[in-house]
């Protein structure tokens, strides 16, 4: 009895403190700007090109992709975006010992609606003797902001995703330097996360009711950094500019852009300490709980990405490695999920797009992605997690108003649409308190379908 009481007294007074200071529901699902940045991509040119275009796109976003995109073009921008992912993930039953009863095979289908604001400005180089810079600053927050810092980190008896399930405020900025050597601009930037720390003193009866009860509640930030590198080779290698191409790179590739970039792993800490007395059943001086999770992970990436004009089409391909790997250290000290003995992968993320200039006004762009899954345990006790493969695809345009009305300034509109599609995988479902334990009581096949629409209205200046 003393070891099923320590085990659910800190998730039940977590997520009561979740609850109670946040203003969410334990049981919620949720979807949002903690992994809309990775698992969706930041606005219509990133979301419509499957992220195939976010080593390159100079505009707000580049923030948080590859800050040295900031120097590509010198206009500044103040951008707005509304982007909405209505997700399918299923877990279909294949039977077992003790199945748990379902009503359908739809294990979560919560929405994601996203709001973003994202700012661009030139901060230098007004004149020839200095180095243009820019500055670039990113803020989203879930449910179109009436939903800013939730967390959640529970067990789950039907399974869970390991993705698609949190959302905290998403904030970064940073700056980049055009040609701190000839061809050759770089960015750095931060993304903001935050660490909570609750306290609780409470007396409780077994139903869990409590009173005189005092609660303490701070945040503390800390910032994660990326770093990038854009190469402009014919600059770089031949002295002359796109506007002046030379000759002295083969097979056309006088045009050829590299990028390099790499940001640190996030993640949202909560840290509870409580101190419980429960009449009849522990007495004064109480039981001291301690409970520590992380919530909306996101791993150490490096990639490098090939940008190629040929007149009116881009071609860009994009390798990325994401090390999932440090995960394992991350929950190995989780008091929710430590039991699990959970295991990831290193993944490569492949990814390709192209897009056409229709007009001087119109833009086309298309992209697809593969990805395969981090999540390398088929089983993972009382946590259930479910994950698997994925192709992307994205397509959309953007249309450019040289002189919109009333605010007489180039305003460009940008609508894209995604779709994802998960692969079958089968998982074995485990748990403490099964009877079948430690054999699984269900095994499920997991699948999904994930459609995102993204709008933006982006002011040049």
């Amino acid at each position: 009895m003393a070891c099923t009481i320590h085990r659910l007294l800190p998730t039940t007074y977590s997520l009561f403190l979740t609850a109670a200071i946040i203003g969410t529901q334990p049981d919620d699902a949720f979807a949002g700007a903690g992994d809309g940045a990775s698992t969706y991509g930041l606005g219509p040119v990133n979301a419509g090109s499957a992220q195939a275009f976010s080593a390159f796109d100079p505009g707000a976003w580049a923030v948080y992709y590859n800050p040295a995109a900031l120097a590509r073009t010198p206009e500044g921008e103040l951008s707005i975006v509304l982007q909405y992912g209505d997700q399918e993930l299923r877990a279909k039953s294949l039977g077992g010992s003790d199945p748990v009863t379902r009503e359908n095979d739809v294990l979560s289908d919560t929405s994601s609606e996203l709001a973003l604001l994202g700012i661009k400005a030139r901060i230098g180089g007004a004149s020839d003797t200095t180095r243009p810079m820019y500055l670039g600053i990113n803020v989203g927050v879930d449910e179109y902001i009436s939903n800013i810092l939730p967390y959640q980190a529970n067990t789950a008896e039907q399974g869970q995703f390991l993705r698609y399930e949190s959302q905290p405020l998403y904030l970064a900025f940073g700056g980049a330097v055009r040609d701190l050597v000839r061809g050759v601009d770089v960015g750095f930037s931060a993304r903001l996360t935050l660490a909570a720390k609750a306290r609780l003193v409470a007396v409780s009866d077994l139903a869990g009711n409590t009173d005189s009860e005092q609660i303490s509640m701070k945040a503390e930030p800390s910032l994660s950094p990326a770093v990038g590198l854009n190469v402009r080779t014919s600059e770089l290698f031949c002295g002359h500019s796109p506007w002046r191409p030379s000759s002295c790179l083969p097979f056309g590739l006088d045009g050829l852009e590299v990028a390099l970039f790499w940001r640190d792993e996030t993640n949202y800490e909560v840290s509870v300490d409580a101190n419980v007395v429960i009449p009849g059943v522990v007495p004064e001086p109480g039981l001291d709980l301690a409970l520590s999770t992380i919530d909306s992970y996101q791993p150490p990436v490096f990639g490098g990405s090939f940008l190629l004009p040929l007149g009116k089409l881009e071609l860009v391909a994009s390798v990325e490695q994401h090390q999932w790997s440090e995960l394992e250290s991350q929950f190995s000290g989780d008091t929710i999920r430590d039991q699990a003995d959970l295991r990831f992968d290193d993944v490569v993320v492949s990814r390709a797009g192209a897009s056409f200039r229709w007009s001087d006004q119109l833009r086309l762009f298309g992209g697809v992605a593969l990805e395969d899954s981090p999540l390398k345990s088929s089983r993972s006790q009382d946590v259930n997690f479910l994950d698997a493969d994925k192709m992307v695809l994205g397509v959309g345009g953007d249309y450019r108003l040289n002189s919109a009305p009333i605010i007489n300034a180039p305003l460009v509109l940008s609508l894209a649409y995604q779709y994802q599609k998960l692969d079958e995988r089968d998982f074995e479902l485990t748990s403490i308190n099964s009877s079948s334990d430690p054999a699984p009581y269900e095994t499920v096949r997991a699948d999904g379908e994930i459609h995102v629409f993204s709008l933006s209205a982006s002011l040049k200046f």
